[in-house]
């Protein structure tokens, strides 16, 4: 039950109080009952607001009473989170009454209604939850058991938008179990050939009046899952015969050709649900509701509560908890006990065909039997259909709040391009930028190269080396310690070979705890990385007196980044050198995800290239700085002037 505001054309006195519950306003009037909002006061302050089911005190003879507390009692001992809850069956001066839970929201016919006028598709992780908890509701009241352990072979029969409430909380009820089918019912209201419920939820045997169990329900679910995920009406008529021929006759068409891009494996799903035959549908709700958690699942859909009440807080306005009293209804057969919305003599666009009878004034489409609904079939006529005409201006349709909100608009499109104008063209600047820090490292390795082979060369062209080169390593270890001819600065390794034959061998290496240093061929340079430093190894080769005794050294030196790395900064929020054994971060974090890498061939004018690579994210350009509040307050400013203009024109007068 939901809070509604109370239609202004009801007359009559209001009654103040209903036994122990104050009456706050009439909901609806049905073919048996009246429904009204209550407020239950107990001791110490207690208060609680409820939902009062009455039966029509003018409907009080022995079959309809019996009906009403048939319902009462069924309803009753339906104790689930995903069903409306009775907490009280009574009488009050021999007016049968139960008392329901209050669900502050708005029914799934409202929520559609409100998505189709806002022009705002329902998620499908949201459309899947609803339908999911539906299916809990209806696969328990299916399986419900009496006291003695009997199954009470429960059918619905009326499962339909208006039926199912919608919480502002995030919680998901279904309501009206009033033309339920039980085994046990006192009263036997459920003769073949007799229809009960909205034509355009009912399943094909129930349309034909015969004998229907829980797949009937299943169909109805798999009619809501259709509306819910395509906002398109699945069953339309000119009549109810039409209508109902339609339901127990016609293919169903494919959700894909209502919504394009429709989910294949959601579709088959859909269509199983939709057999036409009870056999090939899913065998019971909790069936359904598994395959729709599955495709869930695989899609990765969220689904939550909290994702239904932020849905009903976008599309469904919050009701002001002061409830306005009201006269009572006359009878209003349209009225659905329960569905939790007023109803008007206009019905809403999206069940404006085929969603409940049209009978002749005083009837109800409850109880009537098919043969009646076929006589009926001659007297209807396309204008009994047809749409109300459009309304007629009167006056001069307020211009200014239009033109306002163009201009207004336009303004906030203007500083959006400028504002992209300006960061595309400093994305730009830092793409050329990191291009030249590129050349930058690349002058660098160049640097060094040449000071390691100067060095190199200048080593092995002394004569006290050449002359050593011929000997063995102990007589060169001596001269370097006694001669201090070789000596290393910091950070620097240096290493000599001996060639004799094909033979080659380490004859010194300073320093003597440093890590080997692979000979180079002639006078070749290489650069590497060991992770967490740049360094340069460059060879010369010495030539011996002898002419079988030949040799070389290879020196290497580390590379001095610092430049590098401050002007890098300047471009680049992260940036790595690659290509040169481990990667080398030069700024930023050395792993995790890269956010628009940027990669730069390290460029070379030696032979020291190893494919090196300058890989880096540059830093994001900032455009106009007064853009967003300029953009957020023209834009705002736009969208009220808008509804400026559509109030007004909601307050022209109509023809």
């Amino acid at each position: 039950m939901v809070g509604v505001d109370p239609p202004g054309w009801l007359t009559g006195p209001l009654p103040e109080q209903f036994g122990r519950y104050t009456l706050l306003g009439h909901l609806a009037t049905g073919g048996m009952a009246e429904v009204w909002l209550a407020r239950q006061v107990g001791m110490e302050g207690f208060e609680k607001i409820v939902v009062i089911k009455r039966a029509r005190p003018e409907l009080s003879d022995r079959d309809t009473t019996q009906l009403f507390l048939d319902e009462a009692r069924l309803v009753a001992t339906l104790e689930h989170p995903n069903i409306a809850q009775v907490y009280e069956i009574g009488s009050v001066s021999g007016s049968y009454f139960f008392a329901m839970e209050y669900v502050d929201g708005a029914d799934l016919r409202r929520l559609i209604e409100a998505a189709l006028t806002k022009k705002q598709r329902i998620p499908l992780a949201d459309a899947l939850y609803i339908i999911t908890h539906v299916c809990t509701a209806l696969h328990y009241a299916h399986e419900k058991r009496d006291g003695y352990g009997r199954a009470l072979q429960l059918v619905h029969r009326d499962v339909s938008p208006s039926n199912v409430l919608l919480s502002h909380d995030g919680a998901i009820k279904v309501c009206d179990f009033g033309i339920a089918k039980a085994h046990n019912r006192r009263s036997e209201d459920t003769q073949n050939g007799v229809l009960k419920g909205k034509f355009s939820y009912m399943s094909p045997e129930q349309c034909e009046g015969k004998s229907i169990d829980r797949r009937s329900d299943v169909f109805s679910i798999g009619i809501l899952l259709y509306e819910l995920t395509t906002l398109s009406k699945l069953f339309r008529g000119p009549s109810d015969y039409a209508l109902l021929q339609k339901i127990i006759e016609a293919p169903i068409p494919l959700p894909s050709t209502r919504l394009p891009g429709y989910s294949p494996e959601l579709e088959q799903i859909v269509m199983k649900a939709l057999a036409k035959s009870p056999s090939e549908r899913y065998p019971t709700a909790q069936a359904l509701q598994l395959d729709l958690e599955e495709f869930a699942r695989e899609h990765k859909l969220a689904m939550s509560s909290v994702r239904i009440a932020r849905l009903m807080s976008s599309l469904c306005e919050r009701r002001s908890e002061t409830l306005v009293r009201v006269p009572r209804s006359t009878s209003d057969p349209g009225a659905e006990p329960g569905a939790g919305t007023s109803r008007s003599s206009s019905m809403p666009g999206f069940l404006a065909v085929g969603s409940a009878p049209q009978l002749p004034k005083g009837e109800s489409a409850i109880g009537q039997p098919l043969a009646v609904l076929v006589s009926q079939q001659p007297r209807m006529t396309t204008t009994d259909i047809a749409p109300s005409p459009l309304p007629v201006a009167t006056h001069r349709t307020p211009a200014l709040w239009l033109v306002g909100a163009v201009l207004a608009g336009l303004v906030a499109v203007a500083v959006t391009v400028a504002d992209q104008m300006i960061a595309s063209a400093g994305e730009r600047a830092a793409a050329s930028a990191l291009a030249g820090d590129a050349e930058r490292v690349a002058s660098v390795f160049d640097a060094a190269a040449r000071s390691a082979h100067m060095r190199a060369d200048g080593i092995a062209t002394t004569p006290m080396l050449r002359a050593a080169i011929e000997t063995d390593a102990a007589t060169l270890r001596d001269l370097a310690n006694t001669e201090m001819l070789f000596t290393a600065e910091t950070g620097e390794a240096l290493e000599i070979f001996q060639v004799r034959g094909n033979q080659l061998a380490s004859l010194l290496r300073i320093p003597k705890s440093g890590a080997a240093l692979s000979p180079l061929a002639g006078r070749d340079t290489r650069v590497s990385s060991d992770g967490r430093d740049v360094m340069l190894a460059a060879s010369a080769p010495i030539s011996g007196y002898g002419a079988r005794v030949a040799g070389g050294l290879v020196i290497s030196i580390p590379v001095d980044l610092t430049s590098i790395r401050r002007t890098l900064g300047e471009h680049a929020v992260r940036a790595q050198l690659t290509g040169l054994g481990k990667d080398l971060a030069l700024i930023g974090p050395s792993d995790g995800p890269w956010v628009s890498p940027v990669k730069l061939a390290v460029p070379s004018s030696g032979k020291w290239s190893n494919g090196a690579m300058l890989v880096a994210t540059a830093k994001q350009a900032i455009g106009l700085t007064w853009a967003w509040p300029v953009r957020t307050m023209s834009g705002g400013l736009a969208a009220l002037m808008l509804v400026g203009f559509i109030v007004g024109l909601a307050r022209r007068p109509r023809s």
